[in-house]
C-alpha cells in the first residue's frame, strides 16, 4: 500500500518462528531506494496468515491488534505527507516502536466472556486429539452459566477483564447455589474452570494480574459409592435373568474386575490384549487423562471375555444404564447400578479391599495422581479396620 511517497508491505517472518510455532509479523517501508524493516510486535501461527491479502485470519484478537498498529502507521504517514515533512524512515520506525496507551486498548478492554469464547474456540480445534467433545461441552455449559450470572446481577453482556474482582466470583458461587440450585461440588468444578480462563488470559497478556488469586473453594466431603464384596457376589451369581439382562450383567461384572470405564469397555478389542509371563493384560489409554495403563485380566473378567470370544455385548450408554436399573430391581439390590459404580467397585472392593498398595492401584487405574485413589482408600480403611485388628490378636495370642 502507498501513502504519499512511502510504500509499505506486511509480511510474516517465517525464519523467526519460535518453539511455540509463532512467527512475527514485520513491515517493510519503502521510499525511493531506501528500505526499513520494522516489527509490528504481533506473533501468529503460520496457518493464520493470508499472504494474498496480507492479513490475519482465524485469530480475531491479534487481527484487531494488527489493525490498531496499521492505523497508527497510516496516521504517521499521512502526517508526513500532509505537512510535507522530509521523509525519515528511521524516525517513523522509532515512533512506531513507542507503545502509547491506545496501542493496547484492544487488549485492555477485552471482556472475560470474550476471552472465554476464544478459549472454547481453541479447545474445539483439539477435539479428538487432546480433548473430548463432552469436555468442550462442559466448557460451554459453564460459560453460559457465567453469562446468565452477568446478565442477572449486572444487566450486562460481559465484564471487562481489568474490572474483575474477587466479589464477582463470590457472587457467581451465590448465583449457582441460589438460582441454579447446584451442589457445592458442581460449583467448585465450575469455579475451577473459570479460574482456568484467567490463567489463559494471563498467559496471553490479556490481563496483568489474577483477580481471583485469594479465592478458596469450600471443602466438600463426598462419599465414594461402591459395591461391597457381598453385593458384588449377589450381582455376579444372579440367576434366572433374561438374555439382555445377562449380557448387561456380564459387561458390568467385567468392569468391576477390570476397572474400565464405559467408553473403554465399548472400545475394547482383541488388539488391546497382551500376554506377559503367562498373565493376560489389558493395555489402553485412559480417555479422561490420556494416560496409558496396564490392567491384569483377573479370572472373573477372563471368564466373561472367553465366553463372548473377545467381543463384549456393549449397548449404548443410555440403554446400558437403563438395563442396569432393571437388573438391580430384578435381583432386589438396593444399590443404584451405573457404569461408573463398576469402576469405583474395582478400585475400592477389588483392589484396595484386597490390600493392593495405593501406588499400584493408582497405576492400574490410570489415575493422574495418587490423591484421587486416596479418596477410595479412606473409605475402605474403615471396612478393613476390624480385619486388621483381628490379625493383631492372632499375632499376640
Amino acid at each position: 500500500m502507498k501513502i504519499g511517497s512511502i510504500n509499505y508491505q506486511l509480511f510474516i517472518y517465517k525464519s523467526k518462528t519460535n518453539r511455540k510455532g509463532l512467527a512475527p509479523i514485520y513491515c517493510k517501508l519503502f521510499h525511493g531506494d531506501r528500505l526499513k524493516i520494522i516489527s509490528t510486535g504481533v506473533k501468529i501461527h503460520l496457518s493464520d496468515w493470508d499472504s494474498n491479502k496480507y492479513q490475519i485470519v482465524n485469530d480475531t484478537l491479534k487481527s484487531n491488534i494488527l489493525e490498531v498498529w496499521k492505523q497508527k502507521l497510516h496516521k504517521l504517514l499521512l502526517d508526513v505527507y500532509s505537512h510535507d515533512h522530509e521523509v525519515n524512515l528511521q524516525h517513523i520506525a522509532n515512533l512506531l516502536l513507542c507503545k502509547p496507551e491506545h496501542f493496547n486498548t484492544v487488549v485492555k478492554t477485552m471482556g472475560y466472556i470474550e476471552v472465554y469464547n476464544l478459549y472454547i474456540s481453541q479447545a474445539n480445534k483439539t477435539v479428538g486429539e487432546q480433548l473430548q467433545k463432552r469436555t468442550v461441552q462442559k466448557y460451554i455449559t459453564v460459560c453460559n452459566s457465567f453469562k446468565d450470572f452477568v446478565k442477572q446481577y449486572y444487566n450486562s453482556k460481559d465484564i471487562v477483564l481489568s474490572d474483575l474482582r474477587l466479589k464477582h466470583l463470590l457472587e457467581y458461587e451465590e448465583f449457582c447455589l441460589s438460582v441454579l440450585k447446584h451442589k457445592q461440588v458442581t460449583i467448585n468444578k465450575s469455579v475451577q474452570l473459570l479460574k482456568q480462563i484467567i490463567k489463559y488470559a494471563l498467559g496471553r497478556e490479556y490481563v496483568d494480574k489474577d483477580p481471583w488469586l485469594l479465592h478458596k473453594s469450600k471443602n466438600v466431603t463426598t462419599t465414594i459409592v461402591y459395591l461391597t464384596k457381598d453385593q458384588l457376589a449377589s450381582v455376579e451369581n444372579a440367576v434366572n435373568l433374561t438374555e439382555k439382562l445377562t449380557k448387561v450383567r456380564d459387561c458390568f461384572i467385567f468392569s468391576c474386575y477390570s476397572g474400565l470405564a464405559y467408553a473403554e469397555i465399548a472400545a475394547l478389542s482383541k488388539d488391546n490384549i497382551i500376554v506377559k509371563n503367562g498373565i493376560t493384560w489389558i493395555t489402553m489409554k485412559r480417555q479422561k487423562t490420556h494416560k496409558n495403563f496396564l490392567i491384569p485380566m483377573l479370572p472373573p473378567a477372563q471368564k466373561i471375555w472367553n465366553n463372548y470370544e473377545g467381543v463384549l455385548p456393549v449397548l449404548s450408554n443410555q440403554k446400558y444404564n437403563e438395563y442396569l436399573k432393571e437388573l438391580a430391581i430384578s435381583i432386589k439390590l438396593s444399590a443404584h447400578l451405573t457404569t461408573h459404580l463398576a469402576r469405583k467397585t474395582f478400585t475400592t472392593t477389588v483392589l484396595l479391599g484386597n490390600n493392593i498398595p495405593l501406588k499400584v492401584a493408582s497405576t492400574l487405574l490410570g489415575h493422574s495422581n495418587t490423591k484421587i485413589t486416596e479418596k477410595h482408600y479412606a473409605e475402605i480403611t474403615n471396612d478393613l479396620l476390624e480385619q486388621h485388628v483381628e490379625s493383631l490378636f492372632d499375632i499376640f495370642k
